[in-house]
C-alpha cells in the first residue's frame, strides 16, 4: 500500500480528514485573497453584536447537551449553583482565540487564588461545527497548555450552534479566513441566567472578578456549609483587592485591621450594654427584696 510522508497510509482515513483540512484552507486562502482583491470582504457590525450581547442579560442558558474533550455528555444545567464564565473559540483559528484563551488561563489563575477553584466554573465552547470536535478540542486545550479541575472544552451539536449562540448574545461572521467574532466572556450566575459581558482579547483577573464575587458573595450559603466557615470565606473575598502593579490579587490588610477593630468596637460595646443590663437587673432584685421601713412616730 502506498504511504505518504508521515508514514500513514494514503487511503486512510486518517490521510482522507488531512487531505481535505488541507483542500479547505486552500480554499479558504483563495477566497481570501478574492475577496481582498475585490473589497468585498465580510465583516462583524459591532454595534449590532454589542446590542446582541447586551439583550441576552438576564436570560436563561438553553440546557442543551454537549460533549467534552473525552467525547462525554455534558449538560449545560449541570454547571448550575456555581458562577460560569464561557468563551466562545474556533480551534482552526490561530491567533486571537489562542491570544484570548492563554490571556483567559492568566485570569483564571488570579481568580483561583482570590476566590478559590471550587467557588467556579469555566467552559470554553467550540461554534465551528463539525470542526470543532471533541478531539480538536482536546488538542487545541493541550497546545494552549490549559490545565484546571474546573474548566472544561465542549462541542456543541453542528443543528444547535446557531441556537446556543445567540442565547449567548454572541456573534460571529463567516469570511474567507475563518470567522469574524465577538472577544469577550460572559458570565452566568449560579441560576443559569446570564449575568455579565465581559468583552476583550485580553482579560484580566478583575474585569472578571468584580462580576464574580458580586456572584458569590450574594449566593445563599451551601445546604452543608456551617455558618461560621461562609461567613469568614465571605470575610475573606471582601478582603483581597486588585493590584495592578502585579496584575494579581492581594490581601488588602488596611481593610483586616479596619474589620478587626470595627468588630472588637462592636463586641466591646455589646459587652459594656450586657453588663449595664446586668447591675440594673441586680439593684431592682435588690429593691424589692428591701421591705420598706416604717416611719418611727413620737409619743407624748
Amino acid at each position: 500500500m502506498r504511504r505518504c510522508v508521515d508514514g500513514t497510509a494514503c487511503s486512510s482515513p486518517t490521510w482522507r480528514a488531512s487531505r481535505a483540512l488541507l483542500a479547505a484552507a486552500l480554499a479558504l486562502a483563495a477566497g481570501a485573497l478574492a475577496a481582498r482583491e475585490a473589497g468585498t470582504v465580510p465583516a462583524l457590525d459591532e454595534r449590532e453584536a454589542l446590542r446582541a450581547g447586551e439583550a441576552a442579560l438576564g436570560t436563561a442558558v438553553p440546557d442543551l447537551t454537549l460533549l467534552d474533550r473525552q467525547g462525554r455528555a455534558v449538560r449545560l444545567a449541570d454547571y448550575r449553583g456555581k458562577p460560569l464564565l464561557v468563551s466562545f473559540i474556533y480551534t482552526g483559528c490561530f491567533q486571537v482565540c489562542p491570544t484570548q484563551t492563554r490571556a483567559l488561563d492568566e485570569a483564571v489563575k488570579g481568580l483561583e487564588r482570590m476566590l478559590g477553584a471550587h467557588q467556579f466554573n469555566v467552559v470554553s465552547i467550540g461554534f465551528n461545527q463539525p470542526f470543532d470536535s471533541p478531539q480538536a478540542m482536546r488538542s487545541f486545550a493541550a497546545q494552549q497548555r490549559i490545565d484546571h479541575a474546573n474548566w472544561e472544552f465542549l462541542s456543541p451539536p453542528a443543528d444547535r450552534v446557531e441556537a446556543l449562540t445567540r442565547a449567548f448574545g454572541f456573534s460571529y461572521v463567516a469570511t474567507p479566513a475563518g470567522f469574524d467574532h465577538v472577544l469577550g466572556v460572559t458570565v452566568v450566575a449560579p441560576d443559569g441566567r446570564i449575568h455579565a459581558q465581559v468583552y476583550g482579547d485580553r482579560l484580566r483577573a478583575d474585569q472578571l472578578g468584580v462580576p464574580l464575587r458580586q456572584l458569590i458573595l450574594d449566593a445563599p450559603p451551601p445546604p452543608a456549609a456551617s455558618t461560621l466557615a461562609v461567613v469568614a470565606e465571605r470575610v475573606r473575598i471582601l478582603c483581597t483587592i486588585y493590584d495592578p502593579d502585579t496584575g494579581e490579587y492581594r490581601y488588602d490588610y488596611k481593610l483586616i485591621f479596619e474589620l478587626i477593630g470595627g468588630a472588637l468596637f462592636f463586641f466591646s460595646v455589646l459587652i459594656y450594654l450586657l453588663l449595664e443590663w446586668r447591675d440594673q437587673r441586680r439593684a431592682r432584685r435588690r429593691s424589692c427584696a428591701t421591705p420598706p421601713q416604717q416611719p418611727s412616730g413620737s409619743t407624748a
